[in-house]
């Protein structure tokens, strides 16, 4: 996996921006083997393939799709753990990691007709290896994308990080500061979406909470409201009131607080 320290110099890399002094330093740092080539090359294939995909325009439609999952986040009841044969299912089908999906594929056709007699049990580590790698995968891409300076390449960054079946206290860090100051308003709607998605995470549910009375847009002030009552955060009353004192506040946006407030304090 890429170390963090060097995510800037990667992004530079995937989105043709690189300079020649970091290029220098960036083949260096292959030739000590600091950076594996054959993973970079893996991400500038992916790179290239999210580059392919349409951008997710928020308008409307991303509108919708956020207040359907806010729906789904209120009448969701605990899942079952997926098993490893819906996971891969997942995968493949995502269109985001396409190249993931198709290294997935090879991998699975080698151990039908290369490795019918492997233990069961190896089979297993096999598979465990293998996602944990493409999740590393994901993972890093994600955090090279938030750095990208074009506004659908951070928001391909978060719609990727909405696929991670699990994510670390770096990736909600991540999601919180995409929030709090991308100067892009559609993806800090689209980190909004991510974070409920990992809601079962303390960290990520504190950070909403203390990202409300940071907002001074007021399509994200409302949606933060919204994603209050979707969670049910008692919590939040606190900081709501709080942006309720701004003077220059929305009186749409105060009439929605307000409710909000009301309807939490009934929970």
């Amino acid at each position: 996996m890429i170390d963090e320290q060097h995510i800037e110099l990667v992004t530079a890399y995937l989105d043709g921006s690189i300079k020649p002094d970091q290029q220098a330093q960036l083949n260096d740092l292959i030739d000590d083997g600091e950076i594996d080539a054959l993973q970079l090359r893996e991400m500038q294939n992916l790179y290239t393939e999210l580059g392919q995909l349409p951008a997710e325009e928020p308008s409307a439609q991303m509108r919708d799709n956020f207040y359907g999952m806010l729906q789904e986040e209120k009448a969701k009841q605990p899942a079952s753990k997926a098993s490893w044969l819906t996971w891969i299912n997942q995968l493949l089908t995502s269109r985001r990691v396409q190249q993931a999906g198709i290294a997935v594929g090879v991998f699975l056709i080698g151990l039908v007709f290369g490795n019918l007699f492997t233990p069961l049990q190896d089979y297993r580590q096999q598979m465990d290896q293998l996602s944990t790698e493409v999740s590393q995968m994901r993972e890093v891409m994600m955090m090279s994308l938030l750095e990208a300076r074009s506004p659908s390449d951070r928001l391909k960054a978060v719609n990727i990080s909405s696929d991670l079946s699990s994510t670390d206290d770096r990736v909600i860090y991540a999601l919180l500061k995409t929030l709090n100051n991308d100067p892009n308003v559609n993806v800090r709607l689209a980190s909004i979406e991510s974070l409920l998605r990992h809601a079962e995470n303390p960290k990520a549910r504190q950070g909403l909470v203390e990202a409300i009375s940071r907002q001074q847009s007021p399509q994200i002030q409302v949606a933060l409201a919204d994603a209050m009552l979707a969670l049910q955060e008692t919590k939040s009353v606190d900081e709501l009131r709080r942006l309720l004192q701004q003077q220059e506040l929305d009186s749409t946006v105060r009439d929605k607080l307000q409710n909000t407030i009301a309807a939490l304090n009934e929970a």
